[in-house]
């Protein structure tokens, strides 16, 4: 057999046990030197040598570049979410949302597009998914009972509002949007007009989607109970005495303004992300430093996430840096070159595929970066071009059944994947895939 097909065979089973191991919830740091060791065991690599070689380096390399985004992002959404500023931006959207008139589904959608603005303004302001469910799960189980809405909605709202297209906008905090500034040479607001285009797609499609699924609830005459249930009588995990707080335009001016001047910093006054994370968690520290319970423990989980975080995301790297240096990659990229279309379609494509298969958004961009930017950067590709479609692309696939935060919000919920996960295959996989290809279609008019 072929060198190159034997080591490609290897590098399809080490993926399939990324994704099995993943999905089982075996840690990543595990399973990502067991995937690399049958890459390197079909490819024929020396095994000592690969793992102290390439794999270390790419491991090292990307905290190395990486570390002092993760840090300060990290702690800067602890602080947010434990000073009460994150629940103070969604206690005044509810108290606004409520005041909505009418009845049926018509209100209904409105509230839950309030209910998504929510968590659309605390995940472009840096707060991440995991914190973000957990701030408005209280406030939608208030509302979803009064009004009747099915229980299963919760996801349509945390992915459209919180993950769905966020996080590709221009300027964004996220770490996806800041992870290609290290490969690229590039910046926040990198391809601007790509990212608008291809968020204002999501938006529309995010919108009709909810809309529909409000219908079809409603001709099934399906409400509350049937998915509810379960979260109802859980209820008691739930912190639920903030949402009776009354939140004024001035506090909620004040809880906004952390977020408000790291987009300012990073953006406006083009600082490094690293100096404008560090300087909004100075902001928010100023601005509430006798809210928090404990400091120490916040700055203490924040760490910890950054640990966790950065390491599973090098764990995948150090397996994306095996398979750069396998015969198998050879032959990956020899049919790439066999695709139809530009050489924007591979790299949309390859991005999807790498995302879905580590289920990881930061995972799949950082092994497309470190493996294929190499490539197109070599073929004249605009990075900024590169930093958007890879940015825009590693949302695609990510989001199949094994991934972290899709698996986090089902089990905060208490929903099972029968129950919520189709919301998170449509508004977080399958139109986010496609919408990746429709931003390929823009850049090839020239939009950038």
């Amino acid at each position: 057999m072929d060198a190159g097909l034997l080591s490609f065979i290897g590098i399809l089973i080490a993926l399939v046990v990324l994704v099995i191991g993943s999905y089982r919830g075996y840690p990543i740091l595990l399973i990502g030197p067991i995937a690399s060791l049958i890459v390197i065991v079909f490819s024929g690599l020396p095994i000592i040598e690969s793992f102290t070689g390439e794999y270390a380096d790419s491991f090292a390399g990307f905290v190395r570049s990486n570390f002092l985004i993760f840090l300060p992002a990290t702690i800067l959404g602890a602080m947010i979410g434990d000073s009460g500023a994150a629940q103070s931006i969604a206690n005044k959207i509810y108290q606004w949302t409520s005041k909505i008139k009418g009845t049926g589904k018509v209100k209904n959608y409105w509230v839950l597009m309030g209910l998504s603005a929510i968590t659309a303004i605390l995940s472009f302001g840096g707060v991440s998914g995991f914190v973000v469910i957990f701030t408005i799960a209280p406030i939608c189980l208030t509302i979803f009972k009064k009004l009747d809405i099915p229980w299963h909605m919760i996801i349509a709202v945390a992915v459209y509002g919180g993950s769905m297209w966020t996080a590709i906008l221009p300027g964004s905090p996220a770490i996806q949007n800041l992870i290609p500034i290290e490969y690229l040479g590039t910046n926040p607001m990198s391809a601007p007009w790509l990212g608008i285009l291809g968020a204002l797609n999501c938006i529309i499609f995010g919108a009709w989607y909810i809309w529909f699924m409000l219908g079809r609830a409603e001709k099934q005459q399906e409400g509350f109970t049937l998915t509810g249930a379960k979260m109802d009588a859980n209820s008691a995990d739930l912190d639920m005495s903030a949402i009776e707080q009354e939140t004024s335009l001035a506090e909620f001016i004040r809880a906004l303004t952390p977020s408000i001047s790291l987009l300012v910093l990073m953006n406006v006054f083009q600082i490094s992300p690293f100096v404008s994370l560090t300087l909004a968690c100075v902001v928010c520290w100023v601005l509430y430093y006798n809210k928090f319970a404990d400091l120490s423990k916040t700055l203490n989980s924040g760490a910890n996430s950054t640990m966790k975080a950065i390491m599973n995301v090098a764990a995948v790297v150090g397996f994306g840096g095996i398979v750069s240096i396998a015969p198998g990659f050879d032959y990956l990229v020899a049919n790439l070159d066999a695709i139809p279309g530009p050489p924007l379609v591979q790299l949309a494509l390859a991005t999807n595929i790498v995302a879905g298969i580590t289920g990881s958004a930061s995972g799949g961009e950082a092994i497309a970066l470190e493996v294929f930017a190499p490539r197109f950067l070599e073929m004249g590709i605009n990075p900024h071009v590169i930093h958007r479609l890879v940015n825009i692309s590693c949302y695609g696939l990510d989001s199949l059944p094994h991934n972290g935060s899709a698996i986090n919000r089902l089990n905060y919920t208490h929903l099972t994947h029968r129950e919520g996960y189709y919301h998170e295959f449509w508004l977080g996989a399958i139109f986010p895939f496609i919408n990746s290809f429709i931003v390929v279609f823009y850049a090839t008019l020239g939009i950038v």
